[in-house]
């Protein structure tokens, strides 16, 4: 994954637990339209939505994963077994390039 689709993400989940930590209020209460042939009336309510303040950062930070070892051995028509089909997956994953400092995420305009 990029080093950009991480950062999207990050803002995505930043974003929507924002969302979901917002106060919500009523402030006016909603009426049904009165139902006949015709229909009159009606309004929809209004609502006063006051976001949590979010401060979102990136820090860097170096993570020990352990890496490990692979063997495998596959039937083969062979009867000598030397064992040299045994594979160190360090030795066959690419190392990551140095990472670079990260733009900072742009910040919402709250009105």
């Amino acid at each position: 994954m990029k080093r950009h689709d991480i950062l999207t993400i990050a803002v995505a989940v930043a974003a929507a637990f924002g969302l979901a930590a917002c106060e919500v209020e009523k402030t006016q209460e909603g009426e049904l339209p009165d139902v006949d042939v015709e229909t009159s009336g009606g309004q929809v309510p209004k609502y006063d939505v006051d976001p949590a303040d979010v401060d979102v950062r990136v820090e860097e930070e170096t993570v020990e994963v352990p890496v490990p070892k692979v063997d495998v051995n596959a039937p083969d028509d062979d009867a000598d077994d030397d064992d040299d089909d045994d594979v160190d997956a360090e030795e066959t994953q690419p190392q990551p390039a140095p990472a670079e400092e990260p733009a900072p995420a742009p910040q919402p305009e709250v009105e």
